[in-house]
């Protein structure tokens, strides 16, 4: 079990959640209105031993779809993972000192900002070679408690780049040596079956449709030379950003639906990830918002309950990508830290199963300035292509604290419902996004009667048959009190902020929360 921070009444934190409801005010101050007869209606107070209240009802517990690993600590754990894994480096590049990132400091600094899962790194695994840094990589893994997916280079051959230069015919993989190979890459990372930290392997990253039946074949071979030990395959998808025309490739163009359709169709991933990213400037407008995050946000959430599968989501460390490898200014960097824990905490709210930065690791090439200048620090990666930590690291070690803290309950729990309260976010989220019928205008759910204060989205959980309210401030710039208001006086809840949690007793939760802050409340 991990250790859980208890907020004791100490005052700071829990001041916030006592006095808001007995602030008076408008919607603006997040009160959630008074009552003639006072008492637990408007305050909530410390939960302590033998203390009364009433058990809120449950219901039939829903099938949950989650991928967890022993190495992470188990179905407790959630997966925080990330793209450009620490490498083997060392001396310099292009005459700027550029660490081996392959050492115990990395790993813990890593390890220390919450991640504990990588599925990709420039060092790849080479079938008959010594392959001496994926090695080292999985027993700095095994001593850190971090999971690898691993990016084969004999498998990433086989995949070839379309299928009109590797037809299927000319594949290996799905011949009897080819077999064999595969079954002996995997006993080889996982030192047959010893070695925790392997994960599985890598496939390909957001591939095109016409790169998909290659992938089948090898989603196929793979889980058939795996069988029984609990390995994963790893791909993510294009993200619905990339247009209709960026999805086909080397075929007849399609929808984003259908580019997903034909990912599980013929891929068969026991998990949806994709890449997103939102933010593109240092200033996101709200229309931006609602293309890249909220309406893929809720197809992401409707295909894995589609599916059966768990969705992960590939949120930005930074921006000002360079795959061209070109010489480009630096704009001001973004997103900020109430943007990148807005884009966490609404990836929780809408039910993830994990969450992954791109990039850990600044690729070197990502760091090109103007006039042959290098920017380690204000581009992207939560350590810089100079080995620094970047304004990213410690923005995601925030934020991965209170995933850490709330994993427990969300990996156990289904999102059925998400609630959207304020003119600015309904606007957003609901007129302008692409709504389900699980995605409304805040009403009600179960014991949950109304929310009020300033905007938010309140993402509904079924958790072992009892209710879970993920709370997430719209705001990404300032601060925001709401209220969730209950059918009862005195339930009994455990609230979840900033990592720290508390057991409280009333009718009414008032929240204080950041730019971009989430919190959990269950009900008992």
């Amino acid at each position: 079990m991990k250790n859980k921070k208890l907020l004791a009444l100490a005052l700071a934190g829990f001041t916030a959640f006592a006095c808001a409801s007995c602030s008076g005010g408008n919607g603006n101050s997040g009160n959630g209105g008074s009552s003639a007869d006072g008492g637990l209606k408007n305050s909530v107070v410390l939960y302590k031993d033998g203390m009364s209240y009433t058990e809120s009802d449950t219901i039939a517990e829903n099938e949950v779809y989650a991928l967890y690993y022993d190495i992470m600590g188990g179905s407790d754990v959630m997966p925080i993972g990330g793209f450009y894994a620490p490498y083997s480096s060392g001396g310099s590049v292009e005459g700027n000192p550029s660490p081996d990132f392959l050492t115990d400091y990395y790993y813990e600094v890593l390890s220390d900002a919450g991640i504990n899962m990588f599925v990709y790194s420039v060092d790849r695994h080479s079938y008959g070679s010594e392959n001496a840094n994926i090695h080292k990589a999985l027993d700095l893994c095994e001593k850190y408690n971090i999971g690898y997916f691993v990016d084969s280079y004999w498998v990433m051959g086989q995949l070839g780049s379309h299928t009109e230069d590797y037809p299927l015919e000319n594949m290996t993989l799905g011949t009897p040596q080819g077999q064999q190979i595969l079954e002996s890459i995997i006993d080889e990372l996982s030192k047959n079956g010893t070695r925790k930290s392997f994960l599985g392997l890598h496939s390909y990253d957001e591939p095109f449709t016409a790169q998909l039946d290659n992938i089948g074949v090898f989603a196929d071979a793979f889980y058939s030379a795996s069988n029984t030990k609990g390995l994963d395959m790893y791909m993510n998808a294009r993200g619905y950003w990339a247009g209709e025309d960026n999805f086909w490739g080397y075929s007849s163009p399609m929808e984003f639906d259908e580019y997903i359709n034909e990912i599980f169709e013929v891929a068969k991933p026991r998990m949806l990830s994709a890449t997103q990213y939102p933010y593109i400037s240092a200033e996101t407008s709200e229309d931006v918002l609602t293309s890249l995050m909220y309406n893929i946000l809720a197809q992401y959430r409707s295909y894995a309950k589609q599916y059966n599968v768990p969705f992960w989501r590939m949120l930005q460390a930074g921006g000002q990508w360079n795959d061209e490898m070109q010489w480009i200014e630096s704009k001001d960097p973004y997103p900020s830290e109430g943007e990148l824990l807005y884009d966490v905490n609404m990836a929780l709210c809408y039910g993830a199963k994990a969450i992954q930065y791109f990039p850990l690791i600044q690729p070197f090439h990502f760091s090109y300035a103007t006039g042959g200048t290098y920017d380690f620090t204000n581009r992207n990666g939560l350590i810089g292509a100079d080995g620094n930590l970047t304004r990213w690291y410690y923005y995601a070690k925030r934020a991965n604290t209170q995933v850490q803290a709330v994993d427990e309950y969300l990996m156990h729990a289904s999102s059925e419902k998400i609630l959207v309260h304020g003119d600015d976010a309904i606007n957003a989220i609901i007129t302008k996004g692409q709504p389900t019928e699980d995605i409304v205008a805040a009403g009600d759910y179960r014991q949950l009667k109304s929310v009020s204060g300033d905007d938010a989205i309140v993402g509904c959980f079924n958790y072992k048959g009892k209710t879970a309210l993920y709370v997430v401030n719209y705001n990404r710039t300032a601060k925001a009190n709401v209220t969730l208001s209950f059918d009862k006086n005195d339930y009994r809840y455990t609230v979840i902020q900033r990592g720290e949690t508390a057991d409280v007793v009333g009718g009414q939760i008032p929240l204080t929360l950041d730019a971009g802050e989430g919190a959990l409340i269950v009900l008992a």
